[in-house]
């Protein structure tokens, strides 16, 4: 598995370290060439001086040029730390400031290399036979002074090679402070990440397993991305949970809705299997009819939800007239509520409103609304239709009102919601509004709910409205 620990050293971990080389690297060359070039500028300083002697001595005979010449070698005064050397015809050392003839083979180079190249001055560097760094600078004299053709001076690069072996070794020391610096800080952040995602993830496989009541412990420290995180999968959970109570609650009451016509049909089939009489046949037959609408009613939303949630639905619009729509509706409810002494007042426009819709959904809307209306409205109380035409924002509202007892304020946002029962709920799945939403969603429009506890319910729809053709 590429775990985040993996791709943190691979992705940020080598490249700071590649940086990191790179920079010491940088770093070390910069002071190599500062210090060897401090080294190459104090051998030309003294060459220089040493010419200005001579320039400032004016025209002189070879040999007081010479006995110059030794006389400065001889009086060197910083034979610590350089070596003056006078150079002969061939690059042979002549003389020395330190009274000692080295090795003249890498003088009589450097010695040709000026004759070579005509440079007044000449620097090299090379390492002796001592395994030992040494830079030298030789001045070719523009005359001869007898046997003295060119002055050198060289100077050891050990002391200097030291000190940048020991910034070298700080360059490194810091370098790999910042990498373990890193390390820990990497660790810990990791950590800090890595833990809390085990912790999720268990908590999302005890989660997936049905386990609704589980819940990841919020930890002060992760108060950023991961602790919303964490609050986005415990509010999951506890949705889940409650998705999974309301779909048992709607198992029982569905079980409960069924069992109930279930109950009465087979009743009064076993009644009138077991009489000749016309009037208990008559009535046996009207409750078996009812029944059966009810469960066929029943059923069919069930099986209308289940395809609207699954998007297995094609609304098929046409142009409808909103108010005829609502009219027979209302007209077939009427009988309904008059045997609950229930009286539906609808004040039918004369206006034609004409609406995009699915004839067949935009009744089942209105059955569904009537219906609720109808079951929690008080005996002998009214329930009321209202058509609200919004020219201006080319929309038109189908209100329904009752005056029963109202729904409870911790229910209202939430009576939407499939297979959610309210407080003091009656028979029914729980889907019928739910339904009504999901329709209204689907045609682009909105469902509304107004309620004041034990008072009344409004519940509005609104459709979009078309322009009306002339002549139609």
């Amino acid at each position: 598995m590429n775990s985040i620990t993996k791709r943190w050293i691979k992705g940020s971990l080598l490249i700071i370290i590649v940086l990191l080389m790179i920079a010491a690297g940088m770093m070390l060359l910069t002071f190599r060439n500062s210090y060897y070039s401090a080294a190459q500028t104090a051998l030309s300083n003294r060459i220089n001086t040493i010419n200005g002697i001579i320039d400032a001595s004016g025209r002189m005979s070879g040999a007081d040029m010479e006995e110059l010449l030794f006389r400065i070698t001889a009086d060197f005064d910083e034979k610590d730390k350089f070596e003056l050397m006078l150079l002969g015809e061939a690059g042979q050392v002549v003389s020395t400031s330190s009274g000692f003839a080295p090795a003249s083979r890498q003088s009589a180079e450097d010695f040709g290399k000026a004759m070579t190249k005509g440079e007044d001055v000449y620097i090299n560097t090379y390492t002796s036979q001592m395994n030992e760094k040494i830079m030298s600078a030789t001045f070719l004299l523009d005359e001869p002074a007898r046997d003295v053709y060119a002055v050198c001076i060289t100077t050891s690069l050990a002391k200097i090679d030291q000190e940048i072996g020991v910034i070298f070794a700080f360059i490194l020391m810091a370098a790999a402070a910042v990498i373990v610096f890193s390390i820990m800080s990497g660790t810990f952040f990791i950590r800090s990440i890595v833990m809390p995602i085990h912790s999720i993830k268990d908590t999302a496989d005890k989660i997936a397993k049905g386990e609704f009541t589980a819940r990841i412990e919020k930890n002060k420290k992760y108060d950023d991305e991961i602790g919303q995180l964490c609050t986005s999968i415990n509010h999951m959970a506890e949705e889940l949970g409650r998705n999974d109570e309301l779909k048992n609650e709607f198992i029982s009451s569905v079980s409960h809705e069924l069992r109930t016509p279930l109950t009465a049909i087979k009743g009064w089939a076993e009644t009138m299997n077991g009489t000749n009489d016309v009037q208990t046949m008559q009535k046996g037959t009207e409750v078996i009819l009812q029944e059966t609408d009810r469960l066929y009613a029943m059923v069919e939303n069930l099986l209308d939800f289940s395809r609207l949630q699954s998007n297995s639905v094609s609304i098929n619009k046409e142009k409808l007239d909103l108010v005829a729509e609502v009219y027979d509706a209302v007209i077939m409810y009427t009988p309904q509520a008059e045997k609950q002494g229930i009286s539906i007042k609808f004040e039918e426009p004369e206006i034609f409103i004409p609406v995009m819709a699915d004839k067949n959904r935009v009744r089942q809307v209105m059955v569904n609304l009537l219906d609720n209306a109808l079951k929690y409205s008080d005996d002998s109380g009214d329930i009321e239709v209202y058509i609200r035409n919004n020219a201006e924002k080319s929309t038109a509202t189908v209100e329904v009102k009752d005056y029963g007892k109202g729904i409870h304020p911790d229910d209202i946002k939430k009576v939407k919601q499939r297979f959610y029962k309210g407080k003091g709920s009656k028979r029914g799945s729980g889907i019928g509004l739910a339904l009504v939403s999901e329709i209204m969603q689907l045609h682009g429009g909105r469902f509304d709910i107004q309620s004041e506890y034990g008072k009344y319910t409004s519940m509005q729809v609104t459709f979009k409205t078309i322009p009306v053709t002339k002549g139609k």
